[in-house]
């Protein structure tokens, strides 16, 4: 969950700047390619990155007899913070990185928008990470070359089990890359 968490998170970080979002011939289809053309069109700057994700809120239905009715309880207000280190290269190439994250977890953005400083995009996976089952995530917030903040909804299920998860999200350019 964190790793799609910090995916989702990565792709409002790395959108471009577009009035009519990525769909640029209008056929309705959004494709890899017109992604990357949307997405390197940004201003991201190169450094270390603190990105933060808390879980604001909880909804599963159908989960299986006997299991604690305190399991949603316990996930809301989960916050991960992550570090990642952006290179120059990364930073001018961004969709790049945003593609192999989005092969890994088997999903088609239905909606990319990024203007104004605003995002809003929503992907649509299936069998993410190996695992059965459909999930919409939806992303709406603000963004610039040194931090991004939004939220996230996130919806889906399999195997009777549905679930809806709302979480906040932000990260922040704090300075160099550490030398190793």
């Amino acid at each position: 969950m964190n790793k799609l968490l910090f995916s989702v998170a990565a792709l409002s970080l790395m959108g471009g700047c577009s009035d009519k979002g990525a769909d640029h011939d209008g056929d309705g289809k959004i494709t890899t390619a017109e992604v990357i053309e949307e997405m390197n069109e940004v201003t991201l700057e190169p450094g270390e990155w603190e990105n933060t994700v808390e879980i604001v809120d909880v909804a599963i239905d159908g989960l299986p007899e006997g299991t604690p009715a305190s399991i949603m309880d316990s996930m809301k207000g989960q916050v991960t913070t992550t570090k990642s280190c952006i290179t120059e290269e990364e930073a001018e190439n961004p969709g790049a990185q945003f593609f192999a994250a989005q092969a890994q977890n088997n999903c088609e953005v239905k909606k990319f928008d990024m203007s104004g400083g605003a995002v809003s995009s929503e992907m649509a996976c299936r069998n993410m990470g190996g695992s059965p089952g459909d999930m919409t995530i939806a992303m709406d917030g603000q963004y610039g070359p040194s931090s991004y903040d939004m939220t996230m909804n996130m919806e889906g299920g399999a195997s009777g089990i549905k679930m809806n998860i709302s979480a906040k999200s932000s990260g922040n350019r704090i300075g160099s890359c550490p030398v190793e």
